[in-house]
């Protein structure tokens, strides 16, 4: 029996831990001194309240003064803290993985269409995209806090769909975080959970061999 693929039209990107590399603990670590906690707790406070950030339910003051009050921090509140901290996090997801980057050009040059979905607040965005180069690689962004809809809700990604013009089933999602991959999924999305590009290229050449995949060869991983 011939096996049948299915026929892809897009890729959608997850940003942080996709087309960019994640936020290293080292990162955080040097964050969590400025805050005057130690790590753990600092990163604890961190994830718990960035559903609200990412959403846009809190601005960056509201979103790290709930992170200090959390993790008990005795540094005064003074916005200069929280400007240090927005700044730390923005350089922390700035590093780029460039053979997505490659990979998402060439896709877009053979016409196929990109797209990034991704959890992320709306000023953060601005910082972390808008401005770039690579950002002409993207046909399509859709961000949580401009729509206030996070992932793994099926809402964003219908948001996604509509924005493409294309049926759920001609869609790959990429996402480094499992409960995204099983969100796309329930809306009816291709999805793969990325790890790197390496682990990438040989499942779409086992199960979407339809998408070109030499680009991710720049990749300096």
């Amino acid at each position: 029996m011939i096996k049948e693929f299915p026929t892809i039209r897009a890729v959608a990107f997850d940003y942080g831990g996709v087309l960019a590399y994640f936020i290293t603990p080292q990162s955080v670590r040097k964050m969590a001194d400025v805050a005057q906690v130690d790590g753990d707790s600092f990163e604890s406070a961190v994830w718990k309240f960035r559903h609200e950030l990412d959403s846009g339910a809190y601005d960056n003051t509201s979103y790290w003064t709930a992170v200090l009050d959390y993790c008990n921090s005795p540094v005064p509140q003074q916005q200069s803290i929280i400007e240090t901290l927005v700044e730390m996090d923005l350089e922390g997801f700035s590093r780029m993985n460039q053979g997505m980057l490659c990979w998402a050009k060439q896709l877009q040059e053979s016409g196929f269409g990109t797209v990034i979905i991704s959890n992320m607040a709306e000023p953060t965005y601005q910082r972390l995209m808008v401005q770039q180069e690579w950002i002409q690689y993207f046909d399509v962004t859709v961000i949580s806090g401009v729509i206030g809809i996070n992932k793994p809700d099926h809402r964003i990604f219908n948001h996604a769909l509509k924005q493409m013009q294309l049926e759920a089933a001609q869609v790959l999602f990429l996402d480094d975080l499992p409960h995204n991959v099983a969100g796309a999924k329930e809306a009816g999305l291709h999805a793969l959970l990325f790890s790197d590009t390496q682990t990438l290229a040989q499942k779409l050449k086992t199960n979407f061999p339809n998408l070109p995949v030499t680009g991710i060869s720049c990749s300096t991983e």
